[in-house]
Protein backbone atom coordinates (compact mmCIF):
# COMPACT_ATOMS: atom_id res chain seq x y z
CA UNK A 1 0.00 0.00 0.00
CA UNK A 2 1.48 3.37 -1.08
CA UNK A 3 -0.74 6.36 -0.43
CA UNK A 4 -0.29 9.61 -2.30
CA UNK A 5 0.01 12.56 0.05
CA UNK A 6 -3.03 14.85 -0.10
CA UNK A 7 -5.11 12.32 -2.06
CA UNK A 8 -8.64 11.52 -0.93
CA UNK A 9 -7.24 8.40 0.72
CA UNK A 10 -4.71 10.45 2.68
CA UNK A 11 -7.45 12.87 3.74
CA UNK A 12 -9.63 9.93 4.80
CA UNK A 13 -6.81 8.59 6.97
CA UNK A 14 -6.51 12.01 8.62
CA UNK A 15 -10.18 12.01 9.63
CA UNK A 16 -10.21 8.35 10.61
CA UNK A 17 -7.25 9.21 12.86
CA UNK A 18 -9.36 11.78 14.71
CA UNK A 19 -12.26 9.35 15.03
CA UNK A 20 -10.08 6.47 16.23
CA UNK A 21 -8.42 8.56 18.94
CA UNK A 22 -11.78 9.96 20.02
CA UNK A 23 -13.32 6.50 20.37
CA UNK A 24 -10.22 4.99 21.96
CA UNK A 25 -10.29 7.66 24.67
CA UNK A 26 -13.98 7.13 25.41
CA UNK A 27 -15.58 9.82 23.27
CA UNK A 28 -18.13 9.29 20.52
CA UNK A 29 -18.25 9.86 16.78
CA UNK A 30 -21.36 11.09 14.97
CA UNK A 31 -19.99 10.58 11.44
CA UNK A 32 -17.04 10.98 9.09
CA UNK A 33 -17.64 12.54 5.69
CA UNK A 34 -16.09 14.18 2.68
CA UNK A 35 -17.42 17.70 2.24
CA UNK A 36 -18.73 17.38 -1.30
CA UNK A 37 -19.37 21.11 -1.62
CA UNK A 38 -15.73 21.86 -0.76
CA UNK A 39 -13.62 22.26 -3.91
CA UNK A 40 -10.49 21.22 -1.99
CA UNK A 41 -12.03 17.85 -1.16
CA UNK A 42 -11.82 18.25 2.58
CA UNK A 43 -13.25 15.65 4.91
CA UNK A 44 -14.32 15.95 8.53
CA UNK A 45 -14.85 13.67 11.50
CA UNK A 46 -17.74 14.82 13.67
CA UNK A 47 -16.63 13.82 17.17
CA UNK A 48 -18.93 14.45 20.07
CA UNK A 49 -18.91 13.69 23.78
CA UNK A 50 -15.24 14.63 23.88
CA UNK A 51 -14.22 15.31 27.46
CA UNK A 52 -11.91 18.28 28.11
CA UNK A 53 -9.04 15.99 29.11
CA UNK A 54 -9.09 14.28 25.68
CA UNK A 55 -9.63 17.28 23.37
CA UNK A 56 -5.92 17.87 22.74
CA UNK A 57 -5.25 14.23 21.86
CA UNK A 58 -8.25 14.11 19.51
CA UNK A 59 -6.98 17.32 17.87
CA UNK A 60 -3.66 15.52 17.22
CA UNK A 61 -5.38 12.44 15.73
CA UNK A 62 -5.31 13.51 12.07
CA UNK A 63 -1.71 14.69 12.11
CA UNK A 64 -0.72 11.57 14.05
CA UNK A 65 -2.38 9.36 11.41
CA UNK A 66 -0.50 11.13 8.63
CA UNK A 67 2.76 10.79 10.61
CA UNK A 68 1.99 7.10 11.21
CA UNK A 69 1.50 6.49 7.48
CA UNK A 70 4.66 8.37 6.51
CA UNK A 71 6.77 6.88 9.28
CA UNK A 72 5.52 3.36 8.47
CA UNK A 73 6.36 3.69 4.77
CA UNK A 74 2.70 3.59 3.69
CA UNK A 75 2.92 7.00 2.00
CA UNK A 76 5.52 8.56 -0.26
CA UNK A 77 8.07 10.50 1.76
CA UNK A 78 10.52 11.32 -1.05
CA UNK A 79 10.28 15.13 -0.89
CA UNK A 80 10.41 15.65 2.88
CA UNK A 81 10.25 19.44 2.77
CA UNK A 82 7.19 19.56 0.49
CA UNK A 83 5.47 16.72 2.37
CA UNK A 84 6.13 18.39 5.74
CA UNK A 85 4.56 21.62 4.47
CA UNK A 86 1.45 19.75 3.26
CA UNK A 87 1.06 17.74 6.48
CA UNK A 88 1.50 20.84 8.63
CA UNK A 89 -0.99 22.74 6.50
CA UNK A 90 -3.51 19.88 6.74
CA UNK A 91 -3.28 20.14 10.53
CA UNK A 92 -3.72 23.93 10.77
CA UNK A 93 -7.09 23.90 12.56
CA UNK A 94 -6.00 20.89 14.63
CA UNK A 95 -2.91 22.79 15.79
CA UNK A 96 -5.11 25.75 16.75
CA UNK A 97 -7.49 23.44 18.65
CA UNK A 98 -4.51 21.86 20.41
CA UNK A 99 -3.18 25.29 21.44
CA UNK A 100 -6.60 26.12 22.87
CA UNK A 101 -6.47 29.80 22.05
CA UNK A 102 -7.51 32.26 19.37
CA UNK A 103 -4.86 32.48 16.67
CA UNK A 104 -4.65 35.47 14.35
CA UNK A 105 -2.18 36.70 11.76
CA UNK A 106 -0.59 38.92 14.42
CA UNK A 107 -0.80 36.23 17.10
CA UNK A 108 0.34 33.09 15.25
CA UNK A 109 1.17 29.76 16.82
CA UNK A 110 4.58 29.77 18.45
CA UNK A 111 7.39 27.40 17.59
CA UNK A 112 7.02 25.91 21.08
CA UNK A 113 3.29 25.28 20.57
CA UNK A 114 3.96 23.53 17.27
CA UNK A 115 6.74 21.44 18.82
CA UNK A 116 4.44 20.44 21.69
CA UNK A 117 1.71 19.51 19.18
CA UNK A 118 4.11 17.35 17.16
CA UNK A 119 5.60 15.72 20.27
CA UNK A 120 2.16 14.86 21.65
CA UNK A 121 0.98 13.53 18.27
CA UNK A 122 4.03 11.36 17.62
CA UNK A 123 4.81 10.12 21.14
CA UNK A 124 1.35 9.68 22.69
CA UNK A 125 -1.28 9.60 19.94
CA UNK A 126 0.30 7.76 16.98
CA UNK A 127 1.03 4.61 19.06
CA UNK A 128 -2.75 4.19 19.54
CA UNK A 129 -2.94 3.23 15.85
CA UNK A 130 -0.88 0.09 16.49
CA UNK A 131 -4.04 -1.28 18.15
CA UNK A 132 -6.41 -0.49 15.27
CA UNK A 133 -4.44 -0.14 12.03
CA UNK A 134 -6.01 -2.97 10.01
CA UNK A 135 -9.49 -1.94 11.14
CA UNK A 136 -8.71 1.69 10.31
CA UNK A 137 -7.96 0.50 6.76
CA UNK A 138 -11.51 -0.89 6.61
CA UNK A 139 -12.97 2.45 7.74
CA UNK A 140 -10.88 4.35 5.17
CA UNK A 141 -11.97 1.99 2.38
CA UNK A 142 -15.63 2.35 3.27
CA UNK A 143 -15.35 6.13 3.63
CA UNK A 144 -13.75 6.39 0.19
CA UNK A 145 -16.55 4.33 -1.36
CA UNK A 146 -19.52 5.85 0.49
CA UNK A 147 -18.12 9.40 1.06
CA UNK A 148 -19.92 9.43 4.43
CA UNK A 149 -20.29 6.87 7.20
CA UNK A 150 -22.13 7.24 10.47
CA UNK A 151 -20.58 6.85 13.88
CA UNK A 152 -22.23 3.52 14.64
CA UNK A 153 -20.65 2.05 11.51
CA UNK A 154 -17.25 3.54 12.42
CA UNK A 155 -17.48 1.95 15.87
CA UNK A 156 -18.50 -1.38 14.37
CA UNK A 157 -15.61 -1.36 11.90
CA UNK A 158 -13.06 -0.29 14.52
CA UNK A 159 -14.62 -2.52 17.17
CA UNK A 160 -14.19 0.17 19.81
CA UNK A 161 -16.85 0.56 22.46
CA UNK A 162 -18.80 -2.47 21.32
CA UNK A 163 -19.16 -5.02 24.09
CA UNK A 164 -17.74 -8.40 23.24
CA UNK A 165 -20.11 -11.20 24.15
CA UNK A 166 -18.20 -14.21 25.43
CA UNK A 167 -19.28 -17.65 24.38
CA UNK A 168 -20.76 -19.63 27.28
CA UNK A 169 -18.36 -22.16 28.73
CA UNK A 170 -19.29 -25.75 28.12
CA UNK A 171 -19.79 -27.77 31.24
CA UNK A 172 -17.83 -30.92 31.63
CA UNK A 173 -19.91 -33.84 32.50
Amino acid sequence: MKITVNSDEFKAWHEVGHATVCLHLGGDVESIEFLESDARGFAVAHCCDVMPNMERSVACGGFAAEFYLLNGGYADWSDKQAISAIVFSNAWSDRVDFAGRVVTQKNDLTKEEDEEFMRHATKFVAPIFDLYFSRMQDVVSELLAARKIDGARVKKLLQIGIPVVAEPKQQRG
